[in-house]
C-alpha cells in the first residue's frame, strides 16, 4: 500500500486532511433562491390583478389621492377608512362605508382608463332622504379629466346590471349606483329636469345585445 511507503507523519496529516469543497449547497440555495424570489413576483402580478389603482380628486375638499380598490369592490382596512373620509358628506362632513358595488364599477371605470383622474363630484350625502342611493353610500357622482363622458356613460350603462345611471351634460358629469335585486335605470338630466329611459340607453344596450360588426356602442 501507498501509506505504508510513506512517513508516519505524512499519513496522519493525509488522514486528517479536509474533503474537497462541494459546491452543490450552494447551487441548491441558489435555486431555492431563485424559485422564491418567482414565487413572490408570481403572487405579487396576481395582487395588482385583483385590484385596480385608482387616481382620484376630491372637487369639494380639494384632495388628490390613489385608491388600490380590488375588482370586486373589496379594500383592505385601512384603504376602507380613507375612502370613507375622502367620500364623506361635502354639506356635514359625516362618514359612511361605501358600497362595495359600487366601489367595483368604479375600478372598472379605473381600469378601462388606466391612469386618468377620476374627479369625485359627489359620493355620500348625510342630507338627502332615506331613499337616496347617496344617502345610503351607494351612488358616486364623477367625471374623469380628458375623456368625454357620453363615452364613459356608454361603457358603464353596457357593462354593469343592477345599475342606476344618470348623465348630466350640462355640468359634465355622471352618476353611477349600484341598487342590487332593483332593474336598471337610466336617465338624462338637463335643466333641471329628468328623462328617463333616454334613447342613447336604449341604443348603448340594443348595440350590446346585437353585438353589431363594426358599430361602436353609443354612438
Amino acid at each position: 500500500m501507498l501509506f505504508s511507503l510513506l512517513p508516519l507523519a505524512t499519513v496522519g496529516w493525509l488522514a486528517a486532511a479536509p474533503s474537497a469543497p462541494t459546491t452543490t449547497p450552494v447551487v441548491a440555495a441558489t435555486v431555492v433562491e431563485v424559485a422564491s424570489a418567482a414565487a413572490v413576483g408570481i403572487t405579487q402580478r396576481a395582487a395588482d390583478d385583483a385590484t385596480v389603482a385608482v387616481p382620484l380628486f376630491d372637487v369639494n375638499h380639494r384632495e388628490t389621492r390613489i385608491f388600490r380598490i380590488g375588482r370586486d369592490g373589496t379594500v383592505d382596512d385601512a384603504t376602507r377608512q380613507d375612502i370613507e373620509r375622502v367620500f364623506r358628506c361635502k354639506r356635514t362632513e359625516h362618514q359612511h362605508q361605501i358600497d362595495s358595488g359600487s366601489l367595483a364599477m368604479l375600478a372598472d371605470v379605473s381600469a378601462r382608463w388606466p391612469g386618468q383622474t377620476i374627479e369625485l363630484v359627489s359620493a355620500y350625502r348625510r342630507t338627502d332622504r332615506r331613499t337616496s342611493r347617496h344617502r345610503q353610500a351607494r351612488a358616486i357622482d364623477f367625471r374623469i379629466q380628458g375623456v368625454k363622458m357620453a363615452e364613459v356613460r356608454d361603457y358603464v350603462w353596457s357593462s354593469n346590471t343592477e345599475l342606476g345611471l344618470g348623465w348630466y351634460p350640462e355640468q359634465n358629469f355622471i352618476h353611477m349606483d349600484h341598487r342590487p335585486g332593483d332593474a336598471d335605470y337610466a336617465w338624462t338630466q338637463v335643466k333641471g329636469r329628468e328623462r328617463g329611459g333616454p334613447s342613447w340607453s336604449k341604443r348603448v344596450r340594443r348595440n350590446e345585445v346585437l353585438r353589431v360588426p363594426g358599430s361602436r356602442v353609443g354612438l
